[in-house]
């Protein structure tokens, strides 16, 4: 197995996918949970949330943490505060999805274990990964338009949409 080695640029952004377990749907339906646990992440760690679009069963987004060596943390606290807060049965349900030997683990079956990261290197690099997370849910077939998804920071929040 090859070495894995972050890139912590001080003062840069990161890329970021988080992905359910087995791409469970459950984001969007748990959509105030997963808003509380980011709320609660920027309570214990600063960082900016650059963008973000959150789809049924993952999430994409830049952020820019202010010690950039805690966004690893950051994105744990997300994961972890997001399962802390589902109901019995959703968790359940998700352990039934998991091989033995990750049960005996006691993972919780909710996300994948790990995360993909991007550090963004450069202007070009930033509008690449923006204009990517503007488009996914046009990517995955769930609009027409970037602009009709409401689960994004592209999009501003309406009420009774």
């Amino acid at each position: 197995m090859a070495n894995y080695r972050r890139v912590y640029r001080p003062g840069g952004s990161v890329f970021i996918t988080m992905v359910t377990h087995r791409r469970i749907p459950i984001l969007i339906s748990n959509i105030e949970l997963l808003r509380r646990s980011f709320a609660l992440s920027r309570t214990r760690y600063e960082y900016s949330i650059d963008a973000v679009v959150v789809l049924p069963d993952h999430i994409h987004m830049i952020i820019t943490p202010y010690e950039i060596d805690m966004y690893p943390k950051i994105i744990a606290h997300i994961k972890r505060s997001f399962v802390y807060g589902l109901d019995r049965e959703t968790i359940q349900k998700a352990k039934m999805t998991l091989s033995r030997s990750a049960y005996r683990r006691q993972l919780s079956g909710i996300w994948q274990k790990r995360f993909y990261e991007h550090t963004i290197r450069n202007e070009k690099d930033w509008e690449e990964k923006m204009a990517y997370i503007r488009s996914n849910p046009v990517k995955h077939g769930l609009v027409d338009r970037w602009d009709e998804w409401r689960y994004s920071s592209f999009v501003k929040p309406m009420h009774n949409r």
